[in-house]
């Protein structure tokens, strides 16, 4: 098609817009929709590491993930722990469902399900 289009008289822009970028729409999307899912959750390792066990640190960058861990951790309270973290894989669910939603009224064809 790349060929074809400089055949045609299709400088390398329009083939970029209008061949390359086409293909590779779909794919694009559906790593949007995989992608968006991951918003609410943050990168343990990193917040972990650098905050550790530091009260003066823990008040303004505690994320859900080690707010889950540090309960598992100090408390015998499972329950609430396993709370935060279903009320957090919930949230991307629902985050998931909605941007899908979305991609269906526009383009039927690229969405998920």
């Amino acid at each position: 098609m790349l060929e074809a289009a400089e055949i045609d008289g299709a400088n390398i822009f329009q083939r970029i817009w209008h061949i390359t970028l086409a293909f590779i729409r779909p794919t694009m999307v559906i790593m949007f929709l995989l992608a968006i899912g991951q918003i609410f959750r943050g990168d343990f390792g990193m917040f972990y590491q650098i905050v550790g066990r530091s009260q003066l640190l823990l008040e303004v960058s505690d994320i859900i993930d080690t707010f889950v861990y540090r309960s598992l951790i100090n408390s015998p309270n499972t329950g609430m722990a396993a709370a935060a973290g279903l009320f957090q894989s919930v949230l991307c669910f629902a985050t998931v469902m909605i941007a899908n939603f979305v991609v269906k009224k526009i383009e039927p064809d690229y969405t998920l399900f």
